[in-house]
């Protein structure tokens, strides 16, 4: 694929990376999770981020031979399960982006909060992923 097709597509389906986190906290702690991650959205925004969106899981059954995201990270019928997503153009956007961010110390205090708010003793887990298939060129 040509540089300009490349170039072409990234401009047509911006979100060709995401970076997501995983995680668990008190139902307790909902709306000050809830607030961490407002703030934490207009400071990823305001630094480039594509996106920045954050989803609770509805359903803790397992189905057919899949197992549960609940199950897996040993989330507790006390505690939530977090998933945030941040959107970027592609790997060369989050960097630019880490750029952006550095000497800013705002984050600072909303990270001690969230590792406050978070299930003593858990762990985040994380990842970044390329979009690999694109459902539709047609539309």
């Amino acid at each position: 694929m040509s540089n300009t097709s490349t170039s072409s597509l990234k401009e047509k389906y911006p979100n060709n990376h995401i970076e997501i986190f995983l995680y668990r906290a008190p139902k307790k702690n909902h709306d000050a999770m809830m607030e961490v991650n407002r703030k934490s959205r207009d400071f990823f925004m305001k630094h480039g981020a594509s996106n920045f969106e954050v989803f609770s899981l509805e359903n803790r059954e397992n189905m057919m031979e899949f197992v549960n995201l609940s199950k897996t990270i040993s989330a507790s019928e006390e505690e939530e399960v977090w998933l945030e997503i941040q959107s970027y153009r592609d790997a060369e956007h989050v960097k630019e982006f880490s750029k952006s961010m550095e000497g800013d110390t705002s984050m600072e205090p909303l990270y001690k909060e969230f590792m406050q708010l978070i299930t003593p003793g858990s762990v985040v887990s994380f990842g970044g992923f390329n979009k690999l298939v694109q459902v539709s060129f047609n539309s």
